[in-house]
């Protein structure tokens, strides 16, 4: 293995341990105003599901284990590909439009991380999956951040 592998799957099994002892299992609720929540628990339940499988493609990359990351990566794609029964009600198209963008960022980089597992491209397979953490990073920033 590269060092520069070594080093990826050195800092994986890191964030992947403290992860693990910082309750990272736990999805908490994104607000969009400090006052304001979204309740939804289909959205609870979505945001939940990301997360876990995200989870396992880090074990995935830690452990070497392709066959983990294409499975997760195949449901992360599925997920993302149904947009939230509430975006379509969405009273400001811009905001509906923004989201749009993230979502679809992340159906393509989810896609992208199932074909770097099945090529067995630890170090691709790493960079793809920074990419989608990054994404989910922004579209969080956005949602929370973006003046109501």
């Amino acid at each position: 293995m590269s060092k520069t592998g070594t080093a990826i799957l050195c800092g994986a099994a890191s964030l992947l341990a403290c992860a693990a002892g910082s309750g990272w299992g736990q999805v908490s609720q994104i607000p969009t105003t400090v006052e304001q929540q979204d309740e939804s628990p289909q959205t609870r339940t979505t945001m939940h599901s990301k997360l876990l499988q995200s989870q396992r493609v880090m074990e995935g990359l830690v452990r070497r284990d392709f066959e983990a990351i294409e499975e997760a990566a195949s449901i992360l794609k599925r997920i993302s590909l149904s947009p939230p029964p509430k975006l379509s009600s969405a009273g400001d198209k811009s905001d509906e439009q923004v989201y749009e963008h993230f979502r679809l960022e992340f159906a393509r980089l989810a896609g992208q991380l199932e074909r770097q597992a099945r090529r067995r491209e630890p170090e691709a397979t790493a960079w793809v999956q920074q990419n989608l953490t990054a994404t989910c990073i922004a579209c969080h920033d956005y949602i929370r951040d973006f003046p109501q």
